[in-house]
């Protein structure tokens, strides 16, 4: 493994295979993603759903199919996919906590047989080429030290005519570098990129984009209903996991509310054909 990518590897692992990952799943539903919202007002959870459902639609899932998710979380969304349109999963990510807790909650809900999990990243995801109808991820490249390989990957593990999906968290171009780069370190996301560096990449690797949407207004509205979330179980949390915990994760929650307000941080939604 490339040593960039091994260093930036064990930087997520020691970040979200801890008591964190309890507190994150809590005040995010079991899903660490994006909203996208019909009122203001709405439940994170259903605008979550909507999210989902959005992307499945742009994927063009069927039943049978088979969906690669890349950065699966606690599994909310391959579970979802399961139950809704009736194809295989196979669940990623690089946080055996997360990956555990995933386990028990598919083998609680008897969908064993439809969701799998491997501890994999994304930058090289082995196995065999042309296996999947669809390559899924939400929010998580962010985190990726290697963008042209992590698509190179999901090119290659993509069925001919399958789909790429991908939502993820992208600064404004009208920063500083310096505001850039105090931002990321702050949220421990080094590689944030803007929605131009994604119409750059997918230009110059071939890609057929399908669909290239800009739900930034959706951003502030998902990180206030996560705030609201916190406040309301963060008593319990400070005495359970610290509350040095839980006082950085109320840190990083409300500088990305406050970066989205201001309109510096948004989401970017892709769709491509294989």
């Amino acid at each position: 493994m490339d040593p960039a990518v091994a260093a930036d590897q064990d930087a997520y692992r020691r970040f979200y295979d801890s008591a964190l990952s309890e507190l994150l799943s809590a005040i995010w539903g079991g899903n660490l993603h994006m909203g996208l919202f019909d009122d203001p007002g709405e439940a994170l959870g259903s605008a979550q759903l909507r999210m989902k459902d959005q992307m499945a639609k742009a994927a063009g899932l069927k039943p049978g199919q088979a969906v690669f998710e890349a950065a699966c979380g606690v599994g909310s969304t391959a579970m979802h996919l399961a139950r809704s349109y009736g194809v295989k999963v196979r669940a990623t990510n690089i946080a055996q906590t997360q990956l555990e807790e995933g386990e028990r909650r598919v083998s609680q809900a008897e969908l064993a047989d439809r969701v799998s999990f491997a501890f994999t990243d994304y930058h090289q995801l082995g196995g065999g080429d042309a296996l999947y109808d669809c390559w899924w991820c939400q929010e998580a490249l962010l985190y990726a030290t290697d963008r042209p390989q992590v698509f190179s990957e999901a090119r290659r593990v993509v069925k001919p005519g399958g789909r790429i999906v991908f939502t993820d968290l992208v600064l404004s171009q009208r920063l500083k570098a310096e505001e850039r780069a105090s931002f990321m370190s702050d949220i421990r996301a080094p590689h944030l990129w803007s929605i131009e560096n994604y119409d750059s990449l997918l230009s110059s690797m071939g890609f057929a984009v399908l669909e290239r949407r800009d739900l930034s207004p959706h951003v502030a509205l998902t990180f206030t209903a996560v705030a609201r979330n916190l406040a309301g179980v963060r008593g319990d949390f400070a005495q359970r996991i610290g509350e040095e915990t839980v006082r950085g994760t109320e840190f990083r929650i409300n500088r990305q509310l406050e970066m989205a307000s201001l309109g510096h941080l948004g989401c970017c939604f892709f769709t491509i054909e294989v």
